[in-house]
C-alpha cells in the first residue's frame, strides 16, 4: 500500500509541475515586457496553491477515463485563465477584477473583436503561440503520466481533503483569492445577476412606482431631448480648450449653450454608469437602480417617452442598459445584429429622430439618444471625410501608434460635434419649447496619464472620469423656465436623475432638488469613486 501511495503521489507531484509551466511562461512573459513588481509574485503564489488544488481531486476518482477529463479538461481551463489574465496585465498592467468582468458580461461580440484589434500586438501573438505549445505538450504528458496512477486509498483522500481545505482557508484570509480568476468568475456573475434582476421590472412597469407627481400645465408642444455619448472625454472637446478645433459646430453654437466645467461620471465604464445616471441609483443608494428611471418618471407625467440607440441591445445576456431603454414608449436600435466590426455611424440615427420629431400623435416629447460616439475601434466611428487629424498630437508617450490612434479618437470627436450640433438644429427648427441635454457616459484616457487608451477602473485616470456637460435651450424654454445657472458647481452624473427632472418641470416625493445642477436649492456633496475614493483629492486635483 506504501507502495500504491508513493507511486500516485510521485504521479500527482509531475503533474503539478506539468501546471506550473503556463504559470512560469506567463511570469517570464510578464517580468519581460512589464518589468518586476509585487503583485507579480502573489499571482504566481495564488495560481501555483490553485494548481495544486486543482489536481489534488485525482486521489477521489476511481475510473481512469474520468482522470485523464477531469485533468485534461482542468489543465484547458487553468491555461486559459492564466493567458487571458496575463494578456490583461500586460495591457493595462493590473490584474482582473470583479469590475473588469462585469463590464465584459455585458459586452457584445463586435465591442470583443474591437478590442482584440485595438490592443493585440506581435507580443501577445508570441505569447499565444507559445501558451498553446505549451497546452498540447502538457497535455499529451499528463495522459501519459496518469496510465500509471492507481486507486487511492482513504487515508490519502483525507489528508487531500484537509489540504484542500486549508488552501482555501490560506488563499481567502491572506487575500490572495483577489487574484483568482475563478472566485472573481462567480463573484462577478452573482453581482451582475443581482443587478439584471433590480432592472428586471423596467419593461413591464413603464411608470415605475413614483409618488405625488405633477407639473405645471403647458399648452404648446414640448420636445426635450438627453444625448448620451460614449467614451468622450472632456479633454479632448475643442469646447473645453483643447488644443485641436475638435468641435467647430458646437463652438459656432458657443454663445446659445451653458457648458459646464467640472462634471464627472460616477464610473469609468458604461454599464454601472448609465444604470445611476437614468435611476434613483447613486453613490449613496447604489441598490436604488431598480427603484426607478427617469424615463418611468417621464411616461408617469404623460410624455411620450422614445430611445433612440446605435448601440446593440442585446449581448450575452439582456443589456442592463437596454433593460432601462426598454421602459420607454417607443425604442429604436440601429446595430441588431452579430456583426464583427460594427460601423454604423451615429448620423444614422438623425433620420430615426426626425421621424419622432415630426410625428403629431404626442404633443410632449421626451427623447433619448444613445450613441457610439468615440467607443472603440475609434477608427469605425467616423466616415472618411471626418479624417481630419493626421498631424502628430501631443502626448506624454509619444510613438506613430500613439500618433495613429490619437488621431483616430480626435476625428471621432470631431463626427459627434457634427451629430449633436444637428440633433440641436434639428430640435431648434421646431420653434418650439425645447432644449437638448449632451454628455458622456465616461471618459477616455488617451496617453496623457498612462500609456494606453481607452478606459478600465483597475487602471483610473482622470480624464476617464472627466465629461463634457453641454445644455441648449430655446428661447420658449428660456422664458418659461428659470434655471440657476453656475458653470463651475462640482458636479457627478449619479444625480442626473434628478436635474433632468427638474429641467422637465416634474416634481415628485423621489426627485431632490438639491441634487439638480439647474436648480437654486442645489447643495455639493463630495464625489465618491471606486468605491470609496474621494475624486477631488484621488488625482491630487487643486
Amino acid at each position: 500500500m506504501l507502495q500504491i501511495e508513493m507511486t500516485n503521489f510521485k504521479i500527482i507531484k509531475k503533474i503539478f509541475y506539468q501546471f506550473l509551466i503556463p504559470v512560469f511562461v506567463a511570469v517570464v512573459f510578464e517580468l519581460i515586457n512589464k518589468g518586476y513588481e509585487v503583485s507579480t509574485v502573489y499571482n504566481f503564489i495564488e495560481n501555483s496553491l490553485f494548481s495544486m488544488i486543482l489536481v489534488s481531486p485525482v486521489n477521489f476518482i476511481v475510473n481512469r477515463k474520468l482522470h485523464l477529463w477531469y485533468i485534461t479538461l482542468t489543465f484547458l481551463v487553468f491555461c486559459l485563465s492564466i493567458y487571458f489574465e496575463t494578456v490583461y496585465y500586460y495591457f493595462f498592467e493590473t490584474y482582473l477584477s470583479a469590475s473588469s468582468l462585469f463590464v465584459l458580461f455585458d459586452s457584445n461580440s463586435s465591442e470583443a473583436a474591437e478590442f482584440l484589434d485595438f490592443y493585440v500586438d506581435y507580443r501577445v501573438i508570441i505569447f499565444s503561440v507559445l501558451m498553446l505549445f505549451v497546452i498540447i505538450t502538457s497535455t499529451l504528458r499528463i495522459k501519459s503520466l496518469l496510465r500509471d496512477f492507481n486507486k487511492t486509498l482513504t487515508r490519502t483522500k483525507m489528508l487531500t481533503s484537509t489540504y484542500i481545505l486549508l488552501v482555501l482557508a490560506f488563499l481567502k484570509f491572506s487575500g490572495l483569492i483577489v487574484y483568482n480568476l475563478a472566485y472573481l468568475i462567480l463573484k462577478s456573475s452573482i453581482e451582475y445577476n443581482e443587478e439584471s434582476s433590480k432592472l428586471g421590472a423596467y419593461k413591464t412597469n413603464k411608470t415605475g412606482n413614483f409618488n405625488n407627481v405633477s407639473r405645471p400645465i403647458v399648452q404648446e408642444d414640448e420636445v426635450y431631448v438627453i444625448v448620451l455619448g460614449e467614451s468622450t472625454s472632456r479633454s479632448h472637446f475643442g469646447l473645453y480648450d483643447y488644443s485641436r478645433p475638435t468641435t467647430p459646430k458646437l463652438n459656432s453654437l458657443k454663445d446659445e449653450l451653458i457648458i459646464y466645467n467640472d462634471v464627472i461620471s460616477p464610473h469609468a465604464h458604461s454599464i454601472a454608469s448609465i444604470t445611476k445616471v437614468f435611476t434613483l441609483g447613486n453613490y449613496e443608494h447604489p441598490d436604488k437602480i431598480g427603484d426607478g428611471s427617469i424615463i418611468q418618471l417621464a411616461n408617469k407625467a404623460n410624455f411620450e417617452t422614445v430611445w433612440l440607440s446605435n448601440q446593440r441591445p442585446i449581448g450575452i445576456y439582456e443589456s442592463l442598459v437596454t433593460k432601462i431603454a426598454l421602459s420607454s414608449n417607443k425604442s429604436k436600435f440601429l446595430t441588431t445584429t452579430y456583426g464583427v466590426h460594427s460601423k454604423v455611424k451615429d448620423a444614422e440615427l438623425l433620420p430615426e429622430l426626425e421621424r419622432v420629431l415630426s410625428d403629431d400623435s404626442s404633443s410632449k416629447k421626451f427623447i433619448i439618444i444613445h450613441l457610439m460616439g468615440t467607443h472603440t475601434s475609434y477608427v469605425n466611428r467616423y466616415p472618411d471625410t471626418f479624417n481630419k487629424f493626421k498631424d502628430t498630437p501631443f502626448s506624454n508617450y509619444k510613438s506613430d501608434e500613439t500618433s495613429r490612434i490619437i488621431n483616430h479618437y480626435d476625428n471621432a470627436v470631431l463626427y459627434t460635434d457634427f451629430v449633436v450640433s444637428e440633433i440641436i438644429q434639428k430640435v431648434k427648427d421646431l420653434n418650439t419649447k425645447s432644449f437638448v441635454l449632451y454628455m458622456s457616459d465616461h471618459g477616455e484616457e488617451l496617453f496623457k496619464d498612462r500609456n494606453m487608451a481607452g478606459h478600465n477602473e483597475d487602471v483610473s485616470t482622470q480624464d476617464m472620469y472627466d465629461v463634457p456637460f453641454l445644455l441648449w435651450q430655446s428661447d420658449d424654454y428660456k422664458e418659461q423656465k428659470q434655471l440657476k445657472i453656475d458653470v463651475d458647481r462640482s458636479y457627478m452624473l449619479d444625480d442626473l436623475f434628478h436635474s433632468i427632472a427638474d429641467l422637465l418641470e416634474i416634481s415628485a416625493k423621489e426627485v431632490e432638488e438639491e441634487r439638480s445642477i439647474f436648480n437654486a436649492a442645489f447643495k455639493d456633496r463630495k464625489r465618491f469613486i471606486l468605491e470609496s475614493s474621494e475624486y477631488d483629492t484621488y488625482f491630487n486635483l487643486d
